[in-house]
Protein backbone atom coordinates (compact mmCIF):
# COMPACT_ATOMS: atom_id res chain seq x y z
CA UNK A 1 0.00 0.00 0.00
CA UNK A 2 2.97 2.84 1.16
CA UNK A 3 4.22 1.98 -2.58
CA UNK A 4 0.92 2.35 -4.29
CA UNK A 5 0.85 5.96 -2.61
CA UNK A 6 4.46 6.74 -2.98
CA UNK A 7 4.08 6.11 -7.20
CA UNK A 8 0.54 8.20 -6.83
CA UNK A 9 2.24 10.90 -5.35
CA UNK A 10 4.53 11.06 -8.54
CA UNK A 11 2.01 11.30 -10.28
CA UNK A 12 0.03 13.88 -7.78
CA UNK A 13 3.37 16.20 -8.25
CA UNK A 14 3.47 15.93 -12.20
CA UNK A 15 -0.64 17.28 -12.09
CA UNK A 16 0.72 20.08 -9.59
CA UNK A 17 3.84 21.09 -12.27
CA UNK A 18 0.79 20.87 -15.00
CA UNK A 19 -1.19 23.53 -12.85
CA UNK A 20 0.94 26.02 -12.11
CA UNK A 21 1.77 26.19 -15.91
CA UNK A 22 -1.94 26.86 -16.43
CA UNK A 23 -1.73 29.72 -13.57
CA UNK A 24 0.69 31.01 -14.91
CA UNK A 25 3.35 30.85 -11.98
CA UNK A 26 5.33 29.40 -15.22
CA UNK A 27 5.44 28.46 -18.69
CA UNK A 28 6.73 26.06 -20.90
CA UNK A 29 9.62 27.91 -21.73
CA UNK A 30 10.98 27.45 -18.44
CA UNK A 31 11.26 24.12 -18.86
CA UNK A 32 14.89 24.40 -20.31
CA UNK A 33 15.63 25.99 -16.89
CA UNK A 34 14.37 23.34 -14.92
CA UNK A 35 15.69 20.46 -17.20
CA UNK A 36 19.22 22.31 -16.50
CA UNK A 37 18.59 22.19 -13.04
CA UNK A 38 17.26 18.60 -12.50
CA UNK A 39 20.37 17.26 -15.14
CA UNK A 40 23.60 19.23 -14.14
CA UNK A 41 22.81 19.90 -10.30
CA UNK A 42 20.39 17.61 -8.61
CA UNK A 43 20.46 14.39 -10.16
CA UNK A 44 24.25 14.50 -10.23
CA UNK A 45 24.21 15.19 -6.34
CA UNK A 46 21.42 12.14 -5.74
CA UNK A 47 23.87 9.90 -7.42
CA UNK A 48 26.83 11.01 -5.57
CA UNK A 49 25.00 10.20 -2.12
CA UNK A 50 22.92 7.42 -2.96
CA UNK A 51 27.22 5.52 -4.69
CA UNK A 52 28.16 6.91 -1.40
CA UNK A 53 26.16 4.50 0.66
CA UNK A 54 26.79 0.52 -0.90
CA UNK A 55 29.41 -1.07 -1.98
CA UNK A 56 29.50 -2.46 -5.26
CA UNK A 57 29.86 -6.37 -5.42
CA UNK A 58 32.10 -6.68 -8.88
CA UNK A 59 30.65 -10.20 -9.20
CA UNK A 60 27.42 -8.14 -9.71
CA UNK A 61 28.76 -6.13 -12.97
CA UNK A 62 26.60 -8.52 -15.16
CA UNK A 63 23.49 -6.13 -14.14
CA UNK A 64 25.34 -3.19 -15.15
CA UNK A 65 25.98 -4.78 -18.61
CA UNK A 66 21.69 -6.28 -18.36
CA UNK A 67 21.50 -2.07 -18.26
CA UNK A 68 23.86 -0.88 -20.98
CA UNK A 69 22.10 -4.32 -23.66
CA UNK A 70 18.20 -3.50 -23.27
CA UNK A 71 18.67 0.47 -23.47
CA UNK A 72 20.76 -0.56 -27.18
CA UNK A 73 18.16 -2.79 -28.13
CA UNK A 74 15.83 0.04 -27.47
CA UNK A 75 17.97 2.65 -29.18
CA UNK A 76 18.71 1.02 -32.65
CA UNK A 77 15.01 -0.03 -33.01
CA UNK A 78 14.41 3.98 -32.68
CA UNK A 79 16.87 4.35 -34.93
CA UNK A 80 15.89 2.32 -37.61
CA UNK A 81 11.67 2.92 -37.03
CA UNK A 82 12.59 6.61 -38.05
CA UNK A 83 14.53 5.65 -40.59
CA UNK A 84 12.50 7.02 -43.36
CA UNK A 85 11.48 10.20 -41.63
CA UNK A 86 15.19 12.32 -41.51
CA UNK A 87 18.14 12.81 -38.41
CA UNK A 88 15.81 14.79 -36.33
CA UNK A 89 13.09 11.84 -35.84
CA UNK A 90 16.09 9.37 -35.49
CA UNK A 91 17.26 11.62 -32.71
CA UNK A 92 13.94 12.19 -30.90
CA UNK A 93 13.26 7.85 -30.90
CA UNK A 94 17.01 7.35 -29.58
CA UNK A 95 16.90 9.51 -26.92
CA UNK A 96 13.03 8.78 -25.74
CA UNK A 97 12.10 5.21 -26.29
CA UNK A 98 14.73 3.82 -24.25
CA UNK A 99 15.48 4.67 -20.54
CA UNK A 100 14.22 3.48 -17.01
CA UNK A 101 13.52 5.89 -14.33
CA UNK A 102 15.29 3.75 -11.34
CA UNK A 103 16.01 5.84 -8.88
CA UNK A 104 12.65 8.16 -8.50
CA UNK A 105 10.28 4.95 -9.16
CA UNK A 106 12.14 1.61 -9.95
CA UNK A 107 14.01 1.12 -7.50
CA UNK A 108 11.81 2.14 -4.11
CA UNK A 109 9.25 -0.19 -5.75
CA UNK A 110 11.62 -3.03 -5.70
CA UNK A 111 12.93 -2.21 -2.11
CA UNK A 112 9.35 -2.70 -0.82
CA UNK A 113 8.51 -5.76 -2.82
CA UNK A 114 11.70 -7.42 -2.72
CA UNK A 115 13.59 -5.85 0.30
CA UNK A 116 16.21 -3.61 0.79
CA UNK A 117 18.87 -5.88 -0.56
CA UNK A 118 17.31 -5.10 -3.86
CA UNK A 119 18.28 -1.76 -3.96
CA UNK A 120 22.06 -2.01 -4.61
CA UNK A 121 21.13 -4.58 -7.47
CA UNK A 122 18.52 -2.28 -9.26
CA UNK A 123 21.70 0.65 -8.51
CA UNK A 124 23.96 -1.75 -10.16
CA UNK A 125 21.08 -1.83 -13.49
CA UNK A 126 20.77 2.24 -13.06
CA UNK A 127 24.53 2.49 -13.61
CA UNK A 128 23.93 0.55 -16.67
CA UNK A 129 21.07 2.50 -17.57
CA UNK A 130 22.41 5.88 -17.15
CA UNK A 131 25.89 5.17 -19.16
CA UNK A 132 23.17 3.72 -22.07
CA UNK A 133 20.88 6.44 -22.02
CA UNK A 134 22.84 9.56 -20.22
CA UNK A 135 26.57 8.38 -22.40
CA UNK A 136 26.46 7.22 -26.12
CA UNK A 137 22.74 7.56 -26.44
CA UNK A 138 23.21 11.04 -25.21
CA UNK A 139 26.07 11.65 -27.69
CA UNK A 140 24.09 9.72 -30.79
CA UNK A 141 20.94 11.61 -30.34
CA UNK A 142 22.44 14.97 -30.23
CA UNK A 143 24.22 14.04 -32.89
CA UNK A 144 21.94 12.68 -35.55
CA UNK A 145 20.01 16.29 -34.52
CA UNK A 146 22.69 18.25 -35.92
CA UNK A 147 21.78 17.84 -39.22
CA UNK A 148 24.62 20.18 -40.70
CA UNK A 149 27.71 18.06 -38.35
CA UNK A 150 29.01 14.97 -39.48
CA UNK A 151 29.56 12.98 -36.59
CA UNK A 152 33.59 11.69 -36.19
CA UNK A 153 35.19 9.29 -33.16
CA UNK A 154 36.23 12.49 -31.86
CA UNK A 155 32.64 14.32 -31.89
CA UNK A 156 31.11 11.37 -30.39
CA UNK A 157 33.31 11.30 -27.60
CA UNK A 158 33.23 15.21 -27.07
CA UNK A 159 29.45 15.10 -26.92
CA UNK A 160 29.50 12.10 -24.46
CA UNK A 161 31.89 13.66 -21.82
CA UNK A 162 29.79 16.96 -21.86
CA UNK A 163 27.11 14.65 -20.40
CA UNK A 164 27.41 15.89 -17.01
CA UNK A 165 25.58 12.45 -15.83
CA UNK A 166 27.49 10.35 -17.69
CA UNK A 167 30.84 11.76 -16.27
CA UNK A 168 29.70 11.31 -12.35
CA UNK A 169 28.63 8.34 -13.21
CA UNK A 170 32.49 7.13 -14.91
CA UNK A 171 33.68 9.12 -11.51
CA UNK A 172 31.33 6.88 -9.26
CA UNK A 173 32.06 3.69 -10.01
CA UNK A 174 35.89 4.23 -10.53
CA UNK A 175 35.63 5.43 -6.83
CA UNK A 176 33.66 2.08 -5.93
CA UNK A 177 36.28 0.17 -7.55
CA UNK A 178 39.07 1.19 -5.83
CA UNK A 179 37.15 1.54 -2.42
CA UNK A 180 37.22 5.20 -2.28
CA UNK A 181 34.18 7.47 -0.57
CA UNK A 182 33.43 11.18 -0.61
CA UNK A 183 33.82 13.03 2.89
CA UNK A 184 31.18 13.49 5.15
CA UNK A 185 30.78 17.33 4.34
CA UNK A 186 30.34 16.28 1.01
CA UNK A 187 27.42 14.09 1.06
CA UNK A 188 26.22 16.45 3.60
CA UNK A 189 25.65 19.12 0.80
CA UNK A 190 25.06 16.26 -1.49
CA UNK A 191 22.24 14.80 0.10
CA UNK A 192 20.27 17.98 0.70
CA UNK A 193 20.62 19.03 -2.67
CA UNK A 194 19.65 15.50 -3.98
CA UNK A 195 16.83 15.20 -1.94
CA UNK A 196 14.67 17.20 -4.27
CA UNK A 197 15.43 15.16 -7.41
CA UNK A 198 11.88 13.14 -7.33
CA UNK A 199 10.18 16.37 -7.19
CA UNK A 200 12.04 18.65 -9.62
CA UNK A 201 12.29 15.72 -11.68
CA UNK A 202 8.20 15.30 -11.69
CA UNK A 203 7.33 19.07 -11.76
CA UNK A 204 9.44 19.45 -14.75
CA UNK A 205 7.36 16.95 -16.50
CA UNK A 206 4.17 18.35 -15.35
CA UNK A 207 5.51 21.49 -16.79
CA UNK A 208 6.00 20.18 -20.18
CA UNK A 209 3.14 17.75 -20.23
CA UNK A 210 0.34 19.64 -22.52
CA UNK A 211 -3.07 17.12 -22.92
CA UNK A 212 -4.45 19.65 -25.88
CA UNK A 213 -1.99 18.22 -28.27
CA UNK A 214 -1.95 17.32 -31.89
CA UNK A 215 -3.78 14.44 -33.04
CA UNK A 216 -0.50 13.04 -35.07
CA UNK A 217 1.20 13.85 -31.57
CA UNK A 218 -0.97 11.02 -30.04
CA UNK A 219 -0.27 8.22 -33.00
CA UNK A 220 3.09 9.23 -32.48
CA UNK A 221 3.64 8.54 -28.60
CA UNK A 222 1.16 5.68 -29.46
CA UNK A 223 3.53 3.97 -31.69
CA UNK A 224 6.85 4.43 -29.75
CA UNK A 225 5.42 3.00 -26.48
CA UNK A 226 4.20 0.03 -28.58
CA UNK A 227 7.32 -0.80 -29.36
CA UNK A 228 8.80 0.07 -26.75
CA UNK A 229 6.85 -2.02 -24.45
CA UNK A 230 6.50 -5.19 -27.06
CA UNK A 231 10.30 -5.14 -27.54
CA UNK A 232 10.52 -5.15 -23.23
CA UNK A 233 7.74 -7.87 -23.47
CA UNK A 234 10.32 -9.78 -25.72
CA UNK A 235 13.03 -9.25 -23.78
CA UNK A 236 11.55 -10.17 -20.48
CA UNK A 237 10.77 -13.54 -22.26
CA UNK A 238 14.30 -14.18 -22.90
CA UNK A 239 15.52 -12.63 -19.10
CA UNK A 240 13.55 -15.70 -17.67
CA UNK A 241 14.56 -18.15 -19.51
CA UNK A 242 18.52 -17.09 -18.48
CA UNK A 243 20.15 -19.60 -16.24
CA UNK A 244 21.19 -16.91 -13.68
CA UNK A 245 19.69 -15.89 -9.98
CA UNK A 246 16.23 -16.01 -9.56
CA UNK A 247 16.13 -12.79 -7.93
CA UNK A 248 18.25 -11.41 -10.84
CA UNK A 249 15.41 -12.59 -13.19
CA UNK A 250 12.73 -10.74 -11.56
CA UNK A 251 14.57 -7.65 -11.28
CA UNK A 252 15.41 -7.37 -14.73
CA UNK A 253 11.79 -8.73 -15.66
CA UNK A 254 10.26 -5.78 -13.43
CA UNK A 255 12.88 -3.17 -14.45
CA UNK A 256 11.48 -3.72 -17.99
CA UNK A 257 8.59 -2.17 -17.28
CA UNK A 258 10.36 0.97 -15.72
CA UNK A 259 8.55 4.33 -16.76
CA UNK A 260 10.75 6.30 -18.84
CA UNK A 261 13.66 8.29 -17.46
CA UNK A 262 12.83 11.79 -16.32
CA UNK A 263 15.87 13.17 -17.83
CA UNK A 264 14.62 12.35 -21.32
CA UNK A 265 12.79 15.17 -21.79
CA UNK A 266 15.38 16.95 -20.52
CA UNK A 267 17.49 15.73 -23.44
CA UNK A 268 15.11 15.94 -25.61
CA UNK A 269 14.61 20.43 -25.20
CA UNK A 270 18.09 20.35 -25.17
CA UNK A 271 18.11 19.07 -28.54
CA UNK A 272 15.25 21.24 -29.67
CA UNK A 273 12.91 18.51 -30.25
CA UNK A 274 8.99 17.93 -29.42
CA UNK A 275 9.18 17.97 -25.62
CA UNK A 276 5.29 18.08 -25.39
CA UNK A 277 5.40 14.45 -27.11
CA UNK A 278 8.66 13.40 -24.83
CA UNK A 279 6.30 14.47 -21.65
CA UNK A 280 3.77 12.77 -22.71
CA UNK A 281 5.27 9.35 -22.81
CA UNK A 282 7.06 9.65 -19.58
CA UNK A 283 3.73 10.67 -18.23
CA UNK A 284 1.57 7.61 -19.49
CA UNK A 285 4.84 5.22 -19.21
CA UNK A 286 4.37 6.37 -15.03
CA UNK A 287 0.85 5.32 -14.77
CA UNK A 288 1.98 1.89 -16.57
CA UNK A 289 4.61 1.36 -14.36
CA UNK A 290 2.22 1.88 -11.28
CA UNK A 291 -0.17 -1.03 -12.42
CA UNK A 292 3.05 -2.98 -14.18
CA UNK A 293 5.53 -3.78 -11.98
CA UNK A 294 3.61 -4.61 -8.89
CA UNK A 295 1.65 -7.04 -11.24
CA UNK A 296 4.86 -8.77 -12.40
CA UNK A 297 5.56 -8.68 -8.39
CA UNK A 298 2.66 -10.95 -7.89
CA UNK A 299 2.60 -13.20 -10.91
CA UNK A 300 6.41 -13.69 -10.92
CA UNK A 301 7.47 -13.28 -7.64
Amino acid sequence: MDIAVKALSLVAVIVIGNLIKRLGWVSTQDFGAFAKIVLRITLPCALITSFNDYDMPVSLLGLALAGILVNLVLQVAGFLLEARHGRRSQAFAVLNLPSFNMGAFATPYLAGFMGPATVVHASLFDAGNAIAAAGYGYAWGTGRADESRRTTTTSFLRTISSSVIFDVYLVLIGMQLMDLRFPAAVITFTSTVGAAITFLAMLMIGIGLEIRLERSQYRQAARYLAVRYLLCAAMATVVWQLPIPDEHRLLLVIVLFAPIAAMSPGFTAEIGSDVQLSTLMTSISILVGIVAMPLLVLLLG
